[in-house]
C-alpha cells in the first residue's frame, strides 16, 4: 500500500454557502450556455437573494459543478436575476428547475509548506487511597491545525480569485464568504478540505474535512515566501471518506 504523499493532495478552504435557487427561462438551460436567468433565490447569505461571485452550484440531474463569474445586478443591491459561469454547460434543465449551490472553494498552494493536523482527548483518573481506581473522560478538545502555504499576494486583484489570507478573514475579494459554522452568530470560520487523489491502481481515492476551522496566528515569511496559519476547529475529530472523488 503506498503512503499518502503531498504532490498527490488537493488543499481547499472553503465557506458554508448553501442554498437553491430556480431556473427563470421559459426554454431551461441548454447545453453550452454560459448564463441562465434566476428567481426564488434562498441563500444563507447576509442577504439571501444575493448570489455571491466564485458560488459554486450543480443543476438538477448531473454532478457538474460550475462557478459563477458574473452576475446581475453586479453590485449585490438586490435579488440576482442572471449568472454567468463557467464551464458552459453540459447538461439541460427545463424552466423552474432547482439550481443547488454549494460552499465557494479556494484552492491553496502549499509549495514548500505543509499541512498538519492533531486531534486529543482528556482523561481524569480517579486514585482511591493513592491507587489508580476509575477513568473518567475529561473536556472535549478542539481538533488543532497547522499550515503553510505560499506567499503570493495577500489582497487580490479586482476580477481575480480571491487570496488565503482574504479567505481567512473573510475580507477583500472574500467579503462574500458565508460563516461555515451552524451557529452563524459565532465567530467566522472556514472548513479546510484535503483530497488525496491515489495516483495509480483501483483504490478509491480519500479525503479530510476540518469543520469551522478558525485561525489563532498568521506568520508572514518574505524570505521563504510562505505563510504560516495556527488554528483550531470546533471538533474533536475530523471526517475523512474513500470515494472516486479525482
Amino acid at each position: 500500500m503506498a503512503r499518502i504523499e503531498l504532490r498527490n493532495t488537493n488543499i481547499y478552504l472553503q465557506d458554508g454557502l448553501a442554498g437553491t435557487a430556480a431556473v427563470n427561462d421559459a426554454s431551461g438551460v441548454a447545453a453550452d450556455d454560459l448564463n441562465v436567468d434566476i428567481d426564488t433565490v434562498v441563500l444563507n447569505t447576509t442577504i439571501t437573494t444575493v448570489v455571491p461571485v466564485g458560488a459554486r452550484f450543480t443543476l438538477t440531474g448531473n454532478p457538474q459543478i460550475y462557478t459563477v463569474t458574473e452576475r446581475t445586478p453586479s453590485d449585490g443591491s438586490g435579488p440576482v436575476t442572471n449568472i454567468v459561469f463557467t464551464p458552459a454547460a453540459v447538461s439541460t434543465l427545463a424552466d423552474d428547475g432547482v439550481i443547488t449551490f454549494l460552499p465557494q472553494r479556494l484552492e491553496i498552494k502549499v509549495g514548500e509548506g505543509d499541512l498538519s493536523w492533531s486531534e486529543s482527548r482528556e482523561f481524569i483518573y480517579d486514585l482511591d487511597r493513592s491507587r489508580l481506581d476509575t477513568v473518567r473522560q475529561g473536556d472535549d478538545q478542539p481538533i488543532s491545525v497547522d499550515m503553510a502555504f505560499t506567499f503570493e499576494y495577500v489582497t487580490s486583484q479586482s476580477g481575480r480569485p480571491v487570496t488565503p489570507v482574504e479567505a481567512l478573514k473573510k475580507i477583500g475579494g472574500a467579503s462574500e464568504w458565508v460563516n461555515s459554522a451552524t451557529d452563524p452568530c459565532e465567530p467566522y470560520a472556514v472548513d479546510v478540505y484535503v483530497r488525496h487523489c491515489i495516483p495509480c491502481g483501483t483504490d478509491q481515492d480519500q479525503d479530510f474535512l476540518m469543520p469551522d476551522f478558525r485561525y489563532e496566528s498568521l506568520e508572514y515569511s518574505v524570505a521563504d515566501a510562505t505563510i504560516s496559519v495556527s488554528g483550531q476547529c470546533n471538533a474533536t475529530s475530523i471526517t475523512s471518506t474513500r470515494a472516486d472523488l479525482c
